[in-house]
C-alpha cells in the first residue's frame, strides 16, 4: 500500500470509522481509506445520492440547498482573476449546475461536467444544455481549451487523484487557472475532531487532503499555488443539523428542511475547508 499522491509506503493506520480504515501518509500528509474489491465510487451518484434521507451517503434534499448554494458559488467565482477576453470556463462534478448558471450569470464562457447521470438531466433547469455527463479522468474535451477549471468539493471524491490532476493540467490553456476546494486534514478542527470530523464521509470521500499533498499534487502536473485559504461559506442551519446529526449518530430519520428554523442562512468557517487557486505553467 503506497501514498497514492507521494508515492510514499507503508503509512499507518490512524482511525476506523464505519468499519473502514482510515490511513495517514507520514511524508505528505495524505489521508485516505481502501475500499473493498469491486468497489465503484461512480456508482454512488444515482439520484439517491441528492435526494434520499433514508440513504447511508450523500445529500437529504440538494435541490433545497440551491439558494445557499449559489450564494457560496457566486462569492468564489467572483474572486477568480478574468482573462481579457471573455474566459471558458470548466466545472468539473457541477451536479445540479448551480455553479455553470452563475457562471454564465458573472459573463464566464461557463460548461459543466457531472458523472451522475440523475444529476445532470437535473441540471438542465439550471443550466440548459450546459452540463455533458463524463468521467472527470476522461473529459471529452480538446487539450488547452480552458481559462480556468473549478473543483468544488469534488477531487477527494476521485479515484485517482493524479489522473484527475492530469486531465485539469491538460485542459488548461498556458497559465490558465485551477481553483478546487477540499477539506484541509490538517487544520485544527479535523486534528480536534479526530474520528468524528464531518468530513471523514464515507464512502463518497475516498481521499483527505493536506495542504502539503495539494501541494505536491498539483507541482508534479505543472501547477503552481498561487493562493490557498480557508473560506467561510453559507449553510441553512437545517444543513448543518443534518451533517451533526451523521457524523455524531448516524443518518436523521426526518429531512431537516422540515423542522422550525431550519431554511435560517448563516455564516460558517471552522478553517478546515481550504480553497486553492493554481496557475498552469506557460502564462505571462
Amino acid at each position: 500500500m503506497r501514498c497514492a499522491v507521494c508515492g510514499a509506503g507503508s503509512p499507518r493506520l490512524k482511525h476506523r470509522k464505519a468499519e473502514a480504515e482510515i490511513f495517514r501518509c507520514g511524508d505528505c500528509g495524505l489521508e485516505f481509506w481502501n475500499p473493498a474489491a469491486g468497489f465503484r465510487a461512480e456508482k454512488l451518484y444515482d439520484a439517491a445520492y441528492f435526494d434520499d434521507a433514508s440513504a447511508g451517503h450523500g445529500y437529504d434534499d440538494y435541490a433545497d440547498l440551491e439558494p445557499v448554494l449559489r450564494l457560496n458559488f457566486a462569492s468564489r467565482l467572483a474572486r477568480i482573476p478574468r482573462p481579457p477576453r471573455a474566459g471558458r470556463l470548466l466545472d468539473i462534478g457541477a451536479a445540479f449546475g448551480f455553479a455553470v448558471s452563475e457562471a454564465r450569470r458573472a459573463g464566464w464562457d461557463a460548461t459543466g461536467i457531472e458523472i451522475s447521470i440523475a444529476a445532470a438531466r437535473r441540471a438542465s433547469a439550471a443550466a440548459p444544455g450546459r452540463v455533458l455527463v463524463a468521467n472527470a479522468l476522461r473529459t471529452p474535451f480538446a487539450a488547452d481549451a480552458f481559462d480556468v477549471v473549478t473543483l468544488w468539493d469534488v477531487l477527494e471524491h476521485l479515484s485517482d487523484p493524479h489522473a484527475a490532476i492530469a486531465e485539469v493540467a491538460r485542459l488548461l490553456r498556458p497559465g490558465g487557472r485551477l481553483v478546487l476546494s477540499t477539506g484541509d486534514v490538517g487544520s485544527l478542527a479535523a486534528r480536534l475532531s479526530g474520528a468524528r470530523w464531518h468530513l471523514y464521509t464515507l464512502p463518497e470521500h475516498l481521499f483527505f487532503f493536506s495542504r502539503r499533498s495539494l501541494r505536491e499534487l498539483l507541482a508534479t502536473h505543472g501547477l503552481r499555488i498561487e493562493c490557498a485559504r480557508a473560506e467561510s461559506s453559507v449553510y441553512t442551519v437545517g444543513y448543518l443539523i443534518e451533517r451533526l446529526r451523521k457524523t455524531l449518530l448516524g443518518r436523521p430519520r426526518t429531512r431537516p428542511g422540515r423542522w422550525p428554523g431550519a431554511g435560517l442562512r448563516v455564516p460558517v468557517n471552522l478553517f478546515d475547508i481550504v480553497t486553492v487557486q493554481a496557475v498552469a505553467a506557460g502564462g505571462p
